[in-house]
Formats: C-alpha cells, structure tokens, sequence
C-alpha cells in the first residue's frame, strides 16, 4: 500500500535537474547534526579533482541538469572551489552554494558575484552566539556567519540563510528570524535535524511529533507575517501543499555527487543506505551512461510513498 510522507526537502525545477554536490568531507567545524560527519579530520585525498569535475558539470549540462547545489564539508576548504564555478556556463545552468561562511572574505564575495553563482546559502542554527554554538561547537562561528551574509550582500550576492531547529534552539525561532531580517537576509530555510551523518549519534536533537507540530503552526504565521515585509520562509516540515513536489523526484529532477565521485538519485537516500542507492563513480563513468540505472533503483522506491519515501526506506 502507498502511504503519503513527508515534503520533499528540495525544490527541483519544473524544466530540467539540479544536482547536489558534496564537493568535500573536510570542513573546519565538527557540528553534532551534520548528515556527512564532516569535521577537520576528514581527508582530502579522496576528492574528485577540479579537471573531472568541470568534465562532469559539461556531461551533466548535455544531459539536461540547469542547477547546481554544492556543499561539503566545507566547500570553500577547496582552493579550487571558485574554479569549477567559474568554469559553468550561467547561460545554461545556475550554482547555489552552501557554507558555514568561515572562508567568505570581502575579496571572496566579490569574485562570486561575477560567476554563475545565483545565491549563496549559510548556515545559522542559533539568534546568538550561545544558541548557534549548541551545534556547531565554536562560539566565533556564529560572528564570522554573520560577517560572511554581510560581505555577500555588500557585494550584491543574494544570500538565503538555513537553519537546523533542534530542543535547544526551537523556542527562539521568532528571534532567530527577527535577527537575520535585521542582518537583511530576505530568504530563510528551516529544516529539522535528519538522523544520518554524525546526527544519527545525536538523537536528542530530534524534536517530539508534537513540539514539530507546533512550529509548523508557528513557521506558518512567521511566514505570514515575514511575507509582507518581502522576506520568503521556506520549510520542509509538515504536511505538503497541494503545489509542492509530488512523488519523489530523485533520479529525474534531483542527483546527488558524493565527494569521491559516487553518483546517486538523493543525498538524503544515499546518506541512509549509500550501497543501495548508488548508480556508479563518475571517476570511471559519465554521467549519461549511468542514468539507465535509475528506473530500476527508484521505481520500488517511489511506489512505498506519494510524496518523500525516506521516513518509510529508513524504518
């Protein structure tokens, strides 16, 4: 029997693909809810190289992707990180990137705005330094968050800024939202800690059903009241609207890369079982010939549910 699920966490375009992009395991931070246990300790090694993947960002234009997303660990780690930006084409696809912001500098900021580059998500998971650093370990991280949204938006990058709610920050959501407006991000994501990476070692992170209900039903004035001001709060909590993403749309509208090269259809199915979900490496294969793979990996997978199967392939 087919049951519903929960949203789905991206939003693919109607016309083409976006891939998700783990550039690198490597970051500066250790946080308890990151999904790829990412932290200073992680090798580099296994990276795929700046040659392979602008190879791959051509391969996967020709077969129809127009967006990409790319994360880490840390991307900007990466010294040729704004290279492989710099080397996509912002006629024919756009980059959205996601940082904790420690390597955003003015100089940086500025070398982005003239890329393909369409919006630059950092992560805040507090109002303050104390909340942010629950999470993320470092006190300091918070300020240099703060300071990377302000050098982009003085540079004319748009900036969405993500948040992760958990028990020890969830009663200060309002306050989270009024300091980022006052910051002048125009765009906020709120998201709820996903049990893979170092967060599945972490369960009391997980908020009860009922505290998430009702901060979908407090989101959901937040987003009320932030909308006449012109400022978008987006949330994969709750229930999907009848306009959301129907079925799931992993392996048509959404990929994923792993940072040694594995090819999926989800982060977030890869992350829970990456043997099952992988299509291949595009160290020894293009992106056009593992595509045939797919239809035989999700159709099972999207029968289980009409919306996100990962609550139903992860029980």
């Amino acid at each position: 029997m087919t049951i519903t699920g929960d949203r789905c966490r991206f939003r693919p375009p109607d016309v083409g693909a976006t891939v998700i992009w783990e550039v690198t395991e490597f970051c500066n931070l250790a946080c308890a809810h990151c999904l790829s246990d990412s932290s200073p300790e992680r090798s580099r090694q296994g990276d795929l190289n700046t040659a392979r993947m602008v190879s791959a960002v051509r391969e996967m234009t020709t077969n129809g992707v127009n967006e990409f997303y790319f994360s880490g660990g840390e991307p900007f780690a990466r010294d040729d990180f704004a290279d492989v930006v710099a080397a996509i084409d912002p006629a024919v696809a756009e980059v959205y990137c996601n940082t904790n912001g420690y390597y955003i500098t003015p100089e940086v900021a500025c070398v982005l705005a003239n890329t393909a580059l369409r919006r630059m998500t950092v992560s805040i998971d507090g109002h303050n330094r104390a909340s942010h650093a629950l999470v993320r370990g470092k006190p300091s991280s918070f300020s240099r968050a703060v300071a990377a949204v302000e050098h982009l938006l003085a540079a004319d990058v748009p900036v969405r800024v993500s948040h992760v709610v958990h028990p020890g920050n969830v009663d200060d959501i309002a306050d989270f939202c009024a300091a980022m407006a006052e910051i002048g991000v125009d765009a906020l994501v709120i998201n709820s800690v996903f049990p893979a990476g170092r967060a599945a070692r972490h369960p009391q992170l997980a908020l009860t059903d009922e505290r998430q209900r009702a901060l979908v039903a407090e989101l959901t004035a937040l987003q009320a009241q932030y909308a006449q001001r012109g400022i978008e709060i987006d949330h994969s909590l709750g229930t999907p609207e009848p306009n959301d993403t129907h079925g799931c749309p992993g392996g048509l509208r959404v990929f994923f890369v792993s940072p040694s090269g594995d090819l999926s259809t989800c982060s977030w199915l890869y992350k829970l079982d990456a043997e099952r979900f992988r299509l291949g490496s595009l160290r020894t294969s293009s992106f056009a010939d593992l595509l045939p793979g797919v239809e035989p990996m999700m159709g099972p997978v999207r029968s289980l549910a009409t919306c996100c199967p990962l609550p139903v392939v992860g029980s």
